[in-house]
């Protein structure tokens, strides 16, 4: 079984106001995002939520997954990662910010791919020279990933020769994290409509 997780809990203080409720098209973005995860054909989808939770719940309504709730998120990531691993029963799980609009359904579609196929230990993305998520780990990282700080960096730096890479556009990676982001996001949006 192989979980998606997405990491829907931090507090936006970047951008003044709840930015997984902000609107990309006719849907808030963290539908959005959760949206295209579900139609990739993961096992089973959990969001882990925080601030505002109830909003950013309702806002996922009707959509196939559940979530679980970080009371610790204000404490950073490493917090989220330890929920969503909490709530996992999974040989594996791929690992996705709810503020990266740009990513489809197609890319998630093409870690899951190279999973089933080859099963390595970790499947991970480079846009340009960035690594960044989604990231998809195997079990036996979940104590590693349990026990982080922040992000997986760390993590993927350990374990960089067990890891298959893939390359993503640099212009693909775009977190939505100030009001000037969000309107990047929007303007890459329309333009690939």
């Amino acid at each position: 079984m192989v979980t998606a997780v997405i990491l829907a809990a931090g507090a936006s203080t970047r951008m003044g106001t709840q930015k997984l409720l902000l609107q990309f098209g006719n849907e808030p973005l963290i539908r959005r995002v959760a949206r295209q995860i579900c139609e990739v054909g993961f096992d089973d989808v959990l969001v882990v939520v925080g601030h505002e939770y109830t909003a950013v719940v309702a806002a996922l309504k009707g959509l196939p997954l559940r979530h679980a709730v970080n009371a610790d998120y204000a404490r950073g990531m490493g917090t989220s990662f330890r929920t969503a691993i909490e709530n996992l029963d999974s040989e594996a799980a791929l690992f996705a910010l709810a503020d990266q609009p740009l990513v489809t359904s197609r890319e998630y579609r093409m870690l899951l791919d190279i999973y089933l196929q080859d099963a390595p230990p970790i499947v991970s993305v480079r846009y340009g020279e960035v690594m960044a998520p989604p990231h998809l780990f195997t079990r036996e990282f979940f104590p590693e990933l349990s026990s982080l700080e922040h992000g997986a960096r760390p993590v993927l730096n350990r374990h960089a020769a067990r890891t298959h890479v893939l390359h993503f556009p640099p212009e693909m990676l775009l977190d939505v994290d100030t009001p000037e982001d969000y309107e990047l996001a929007k303007s890459r949006l329309s333009a690939d409509l």
